[in-house]
């Protein structure tokens, strides 16, 4: 367990790590947070971005944590999955090891929240009709429900998986930080994009990459039947705000905020609405 991460808790709070055997040749990483004083909450189960690091969200794990029990699980294209073998890397298959590890933590009994970010969101919503019991609420962090890569940059990722040592680390840096991110509008973007891209295993990511092009939710938005809260940052040039916009008018029972920037919605301030909506949202009194 990373000394990092243990210090994202909430004072008292205890950090543990597991590695979730999802099917024969995957394993996945799951860290969990517990507070020291059980609040009787819905557990809190968060699934990152692309390669997304932990570091990222640590305002809102240090704020959830004091009252939530937070699982957070880091998907197959992350270098801490450990594959046996060929694997998918399609969001489908993504989905399939988000309800294997729902499944694994005792949640049938238990009522849950399932937040997303990102390419988290795209997984959670494809998975959602599969899942054994439904999460009592959905939190979708600037969501990516359509996937739309430069063809020429999915000809450069296929020929670099030819190569032992990757070499688009710095080159995947630098275009995304002068042509895809508004520096100056959004700056923490620049931070978030470089921890995701610095701790990432290559031919997961690019294989991950590969199978999602092209892909979309809007056919499955419809199967949601929990209450939703996105979480938008119209500054942010990284995600498409037309498409999250598209995405609340879609779901059926989904409320809406902006918050603007990137270091807003990976602040305390988004963990304090996302707490607000849980409680105002779940049915039964905690004790």
């Amino acid at each position: 367990m990373s000394p990092v991460e243990t210090a994202f808790c909430h004072a008292g709070a205890r950090c543990t790590e597991q590695m979730v055997q999802v099917n024969d040749h995957v394993k996945l990483r799951v860290v969990s947070y517990t507070p020291a004083f059980p609040s009787g909450n819905n557990t809190i189960v968060f699934v990152g971005g692309l390669s997304t690091v932990l570091d990222s969200f640590k305002e809102v794990v240090y704020e959830l944590t004091r009252d939530f029990v937070f699982h957070y699980i880091e998907t197959r294209d992350r270098s801490t999955s450990q594959i046996d073998g060929e694997t998918k890397f399609d969001c489908f298959t993504s989905g399939l090891d988000v309800a294997s590890i729902v499944h694994s933590l005792g949640l049938g009994e238990d009522k849950y929240v399932l937040i997303g970010y990102s390419f988290g969101v795209t997984v959670l919503v494809d998975c959602y009709h599969i899942l054994k019991t439904k999460p009592e609420q959905m939190v979708f962090v600037e969501p990516t429900p359509a996937f739309h890569y430069p063809k020429w940059s999915l000809k450069l990722l296929k020929t670099s998986l030819v190569f032992k040592k990757n070499p688009l680390k710095p080159f995947a840096n630098w275009y995304i930080r002068n042509f895809v991110i508004a520096k100056k509008a959004d700056a923490e973007m620049v931070n978030i994009s470089a921890r995701a891209i610095n701790s990432s295993d290559p031919p997961k990511l690019i294989k991950t990459i590969l199978a999602i092009d092209d892909y979309n939710v809007w056919d499955k938005l419809e199967t949601i039947e929990c209450p939703v809260l996105i979480l938008g940052a119209t500054k942010d040039k990284f995600h498409v705000h037309d498409e999250t916009r598209k995405m609340v008018s879609l779901l059926k029972n989904c409320r809406y905020a902006d918050m603007e920037d990137n270091q807003r919605s990976h602040s305390t301030e988004a963990a304090v609405l996302i707490r607000g909506y849980i409680k105002s949202t779940t049915t039964h009194k905690p004790g």
